[in-house]
């Protein structure tokens, strides 16, 4: 994030409301926090060469022993801090993978977790920046757009120039490798992957893509199936094939990765913007590269295959 000279840089957060479904509807996870006698969404602030996704599930999961999957973005929150400094808090919406401890890690920052209804949050949190994260998620629930899966499509990492990849020709252009920094991308995804929770990856079989996501597949224990259609050939080829392999993805209403190349994005991003709603392919990019390598292009679609919202995560490798 880019701060004017002079400004002191910006106080960077991240948190998640959690929902689940209670006897009287939707509830969602409020945090006490004992030092300030006040009720709030769980978050925290950024740690060093971390991304907004990652801060959230961890700080969610240090405040209340749960460890979430985010969905949809919500609203974030900006405002002034008595010393002058700017914070910025991201927040999503999420729902419980498992519960990983006991309670808070520390009682005295948040001695109480407690599951109330919309309504019940409304009355109790403190800060009106809350209150409107809420009533964000309860606008999504009542336009049914709450349950939302996550697509991910993954550029993938910096890879070696094709200038200085001297092997032959196509051969050799399968082959080419991530470059230095391209390998420090791949090793620094998998949280930011994680945070999001697929259950599925899908990748071109060229090494560079291959590359990028082995370090996430290693560590969720998950295969990378390779698809020929997302290929920069099998693209070339049959663009049709491609867009094809994506709709399915979207209306499977399954977490996946998809990693493929820059040629192939704008088939890809077309195909999107034919199932987005109109907000949501106002994010769309637009121009050529489209994506910078390793970024993720994140895809929140609901159970019929729409996209309702869209963000985008480069990972943090300093």
């Amino acid at each position: 994030m880019r701060v004017a000279p002079g400004t002191p840089p910006p106080v960077l957060a991240a948190g998640a409301l959690a929902w689940r479904e209670g006897a009287s509807g939707v509830e969602v996870m409020l945090v006490h926090r004992p030092r300030y006698d006040d009720w709030s969404v769980p978050k925290g602030k950024l740690d060093k060469g971390e991304t907004f996704p990652a801060a959230a599930v961890r700080e969610v999961a240090e405040e209340t022993g749960y460890r979430v999957r985010l969905h949809r973005p919500l609203p974030a929150s900006v405002y002034l801090l008595p010393d002058g400094r700017t914070k910025i808090v991201q927040y999503w919406t999420a729902t419980v993978r498992a519960k990983v401890a006991p309670g808070p890690e520390n009682p005295r920052e948040i001695d109480e977790v407690r599951w109330v209804d919309l309504d019940e949050a409304t009355a109790l949190l403190t800060r009106q920046s809350d209150v409107v994260t809420v009533e964000s998620l309860r606008r999504h629930l009542d336009a049914d757009e709450l349950r939302t899966v996550p697509i991910i499509i993954q550029r993938h990492a910096a890879a070696v120039s094709r200038a200085k990849w001297r092997k032959g020709e196509s051969k050799g252009e399968k082959s080419r490798p991530l470059s230095g920094k391209g390998k420090k991308q791949a090793q620094a995804l998998p949280p930011l992957l994680d945070a999001f929770d697929p259950s599925r990856i899908l990748s071109s079989p060229w090494k560079r893509c291959r590359t990028t996501v082995e370090p996430f597949a290693k560590e969720a224990g998950l295969d990378v199936r390779t698809k020929a259609e997302l290929t920069e050939a099998g693209h070339a080829d049959r663009p049709s094939r491609t867009a094809a392999v994506v709709e399915r993805v979207m209306h499977e209403a399954r977490a996946t990765v998809v990693c493929t190349h820059r040629p192939v994005l704008p088939t890809i991003i077309e195909s999107v913007r034919r199932v987005s709603a109109r907000g949501a392919a106002l994010e769309l990019p637009r121009q050529d590269p489209y994506l910078a390598a390793g970024e993720a292009l994140v895809l929140h679609t609901t159970p019929s295959g729409s996209v309702v919202a869209i963000e985008r995560h480069l990972p943090n490798i300093g």
